[in-house]
């Protein structure tokens, strides 16, 4: 390497700028026969929900960037989905890698499908506190509470913010 390769990488690295892109995703979230795909993965630890001595792992997966504030808060975000500008599906992920809450924001909704259900599926690649990878997906076409279908088959790989 030239100096100046070495010195570039040497304040890209002081700087705290990936060399290398952390998260990927790819896949779709379908709405009333509407496909969106999804471009953006985030997600970060939370104390667990049944098991306060593991972290949960909450998993937001959109089709454009989200702001940090609207990442960790639903209500950020309600207003750009019921605009149409942004479509999510949100997991929680428990420690043994089961979905113990999801949430699917569209305009289409009047109120997102969300709670629990064995529909709503995460097959765990990796899950070790500091990556999360795998495969979110609904086992069959969902319904929402005004009788929306949806359904969803999104692949992550996402580096895991820490709780706060």
């Amino acid at each position: 390497m030239n100096r100046i390769a070495i010195a570039s990488l040497v304040v890209l690295i002081a700087l705290g700028i990936p060399l290398f892109a952390e998260n990927q995703v790819k896949g779709t979230l379908t709405v009333a026969g509407n496909p969106v795909k999804i471009t953006q993965v985030y997600a970060h630890a939370e104390p667990g929900f049944f098991d306060k001595t593991k972290n949960d792992v909450i998993v937001l997966m959109c089709d454009t960037a989200v702001a940090p504030k609207a990442v960790l808060d639903q209500f950020e975000r309600r207003d750009l989905v019921k605009a149409g500008k942004l479509h999510c599906v949100q997991q929680t992920i428990d420690a043994k890698g089961q979905v113990i809450q999801f949430r699917v924001e569209d305009s289409h909704f009047g109120m997102a499908p969300t709670g629990g259900s064995t529909y709503e599926v995460f097959e765990v690649k990796t899950n070790d506190g500091k990556t999360i990878a795998g495969r979110a997906h609904t086992t069959a076409e969902q319904k929402s509470f005004e009788d929306v279908v949806y359904s969803y088959d999104i692949t992550i790989s996402a580096a895991v913010e820490p709780k706060k």
